[in-house]
């Protein structure tokens, strides 16, 4: 299963990509923007899924381990032996330590996630803003195996990567 959803994940940025080839060739960058914006939601959102699905998996094994002892403390008689006292307390010690972790496991998630939800804004800007300039450094750059004579519009001195006029300077 996961194999699956990795292959469509990378098949869904595979036609991002694609798009966002596409638009760059076209010089429509507010489409553009607006594409890379999506490709940007699209990858967050797998990736906290992801996260979340790793957290839980560690969270819910780690309650486990932490009820176990609990019944544990609950149901033994450690009265019917003296090293079993001993016992008992190594029990309580290891909870504490179990649920200390645990509670400092929580927090630090939590913490993390409320820095990717607070500095989102900023970073889907920073990403756009980055993709785009790898973009128009594209645009700019003759395909390879093209001939001169088929790129007119830098022939021609427009000064442009393309007749739009979209501001990337032509490649000479």
């Amino acid at each position: 299963m996961k194999r699956e959803l990795a292959e469509r994940f990378n098949q869904e940025v595979e036609n991002h990509r694609k798009a966002l080839l596409y638009y760059a060739r076209n010089c429509d960058w507010n489409t553009f923007e607006a594409k890379a914006g999506r490709l940007f939601d699209y990858v967050e959102s797998i990736e906290f899924r992801e996260l979340e699905r790793r957290f839980f998996t560690v969270f819910n094994l780690i309650l486990v381990v932490l009820v176990v002892a609990v019944i544990a403390l609950f149901t033994v008689n450690f009265e019917v032996h003296q090293d079993l006292l001993r016992l008992k307390h190594i029990f309580v010690v290891s909870a504490l330590a179990v649920i200390s972790y645990e509670f400092f496991f929580y927090l630090d998630y939590r913490t993390y996630i409320n820095f990717k939800t607070f500095s989102f804004k900023k970073r889907r800007e920073s990403f756009i803003r980055n993709i785009e300039q790898d973009f128009r450094g594209y645009a700019a750059q003759p395909e390879p195996g093209a001939a001169l004579s088929s790129r007119k519009e830098t022939d021609l001195g427009s000064g442009f990567c393309c007749s739009g006029g979209c501001g990337t300077p032509a490649v000479s």
